[in-house]
């Protein structure tokens, strides 16, 4: 009689693979949860920027300055999801495309501008999503701007940074 995980079927001598693309808080937390119900499932997670499991909520505590330092809004690194987890995380890899016939998706690893593919028995999509700028009058004001990832935070000027210059000493 065949095993069965809690999450899928036993694969012949090999166990589930699981790929998710995007590691912020919903691709961590899925793959945070899937160890924890099948601890011998092989879990890579895909992530386009070098940042993964930090607090998209808590960037306009930052921009407010009720947080000060930036490495507060990281929850997990790699090496910690590794060590605790043992998920597989590669940064700076996007997936560019699903053959979902044949379970595999395509990467671009960023680093290095290879392109290779990885296969998967299972497949989850938490890619995160795009700020809309409404077309309307005075959107392009220069003391607006979108702020979705923690790695905007690490480029020059910061939005805290250009917000604090304009933002008046008293209302």
């Amino acid at each position: 009689m065949e095993e069965y995980h809690l999450i899928g079927e036993r694969l012949k001598d090999n166990f589930m693979k699981i790929v998710i693309v995007g590691g912020v808080a919903g691709g961590a937390s899925a793959a945070a949860r899937l160890r924890r119900l099948d601890e011998n499932a092989q879990i890579i997670l895909f992530e386009r920027s070098g940042f993964v499991s930090y607090a998209n909520c808590g960037l306009p505590y930052y921009i407010g300055g009720v947080i000060s330092n930036k490495a507060e809004l990281t929850l997990q690194t790699p090496e910690s999801l590794w060590n605790r987890f043992r998920i597989e995380v590669r940064t700076h890899q996007e997936v560019t495309h699903i053959n979902t016939q044949d379970k595999m998706v395509t990467v671009h690893d960023l680093d290095n501008e290879k392109v290779y593919e990885e296969s998967y028995d299972k497949l989850i999509l938490s890619p995160g999503a795009k700020p809309i700028i409404p077309n309307l009058s005075g959107t392009d004001s220069r003391r607006l701007f979108t702020l979705r990832t923690v790695c905007l935070l690490y480029t020059s000027p910061s939005p805290r940074d250009r917000t604090r210059s304009r933002m008046p000493s008293s209302a």
